[in-house]
Parts: structure tokens; C-alpha cells; sequence
């Protein structure tokens, strides 16, 4: 994932490993080198971006969400992704679904 750090600074005056709290942060150290490993494939993938998001309406906003969810699909299944690193990868797209409430029409 490349960008801009903003905070590399106070990181660089941490006095405490910096991996090893992400790692008793979600309890394991599987756990965390899947959640890594999956937020880096959805940074860079440039089908999940999602600055323009707030900018669409509401038809162009679900036919994003479902090509969102096709591509994580296609990707699942190209890669070979266990159930767990599926799941992560979904989580980190963070494109609401259109069976979610927000779709639901009053």
C-alpha cells in the first residue's frame, strides 16, 4: 500500500514493537498476517477504491456495490482464499451489500 504516512513520525518515537501490539491486538499472529495480507490486496486493488462512493447516487451506488461484489467473488476464487482470508477480504472492500438495510425501499 503506497500513500503518504502521516504517522510515521510519532511511530518512529514509539518504544514498544509496533507488530507485536497489532498482534495481541486481534489475539494471534495467524490472524494477523491474514488481516494484513488482505487489507494490502484491497489497497492495492484499483477496483476497490472508494473515494467516489459519497459522490454517487443511489442506482450508481448499487451497481457499484454489485460489481464490488462480483470482483471480491472472482477474486476469492482466483486466489484460492480460505473461508477466513474470504471473510477478511469482504470486510476490508467495506461496500455495504444491497440486501442491508440501508436498500431496504419504505
Amino acid at each position: 500500500m503506497e500513500g503518504v504516512d502521516h504517522l510515521g513520525h510519532e511511530r518512529s518515537k514509539a518504544r514498544f514493537d509496533v507488530d507485536a501490539m497489532k498482534i495481541v491486538w486481534v489475539r494471534s499472529r495467524h490472524a494477523f498476517e491474514v488481516s494484513d495480507r488482505m487489507a494490502k490486496l484491497v489497497a492495492d486493488d484499483p477496483a476497490c477504491r472508494k473515494d467516489t462512493r459519497n459522490m454517487l447516487g443511489r442506482m450508481e451506488l448499487f451497481k457499484n456495490t454489485l460489481r464490488k461484489a462480483a470482483h471480491a467473488w472472482k477474486r476469492i476464487i482466483e486466489l484460492y482464499l480460505s473461508e477466513e482470508e474470504a471473510y477478511k477480504l469482504r470486510f476490508f472492500m467495506d461496500e455495504p451489500a444491497f440486501t442491508d438495510l440501508h436498500w431496504v425501499s419504505t
